[in-house]
């Protein structure tokens, strides 16, 4: 059995917005198709890194609340009928 979870976690990542606040002296990143989804840290690295975590706290809270998943039907391979 094959998990995508880690190809979803890295597809959004090379989606997200990075950029630096000069006001926080900080990385940020953002993805806009997970409502909320947003990180802060002293580096590009270390954002991507806590923006993981994120992500995978907000697969997890979708399923628990059975909530769809934005974009992960796109990344199944698709089925011979």
């Amino acid at each position: 059995m094959k998990l995508y979870v880690a190809p979803y976690i890295e597809k959004l990542l090379k989606k997200a917005d990075y950029g630096y606040d000069k006001k926080s002296k900080s990385w940020c990143a953002s993805i806009d198709s997970l409502p909320g989804a947003y990180a802060q840290d002293d580096s590009v690295e270390a954002v991507r890194e806590r923006l993981s975590e994120v992500i995978e706290d907000y697969i997890l809270v979708s399923l628990r609340d059975r909530s769809p998943l934005p974009g992960f039907k796109k990344i199944l391979p698709k089925m011979n009928a």
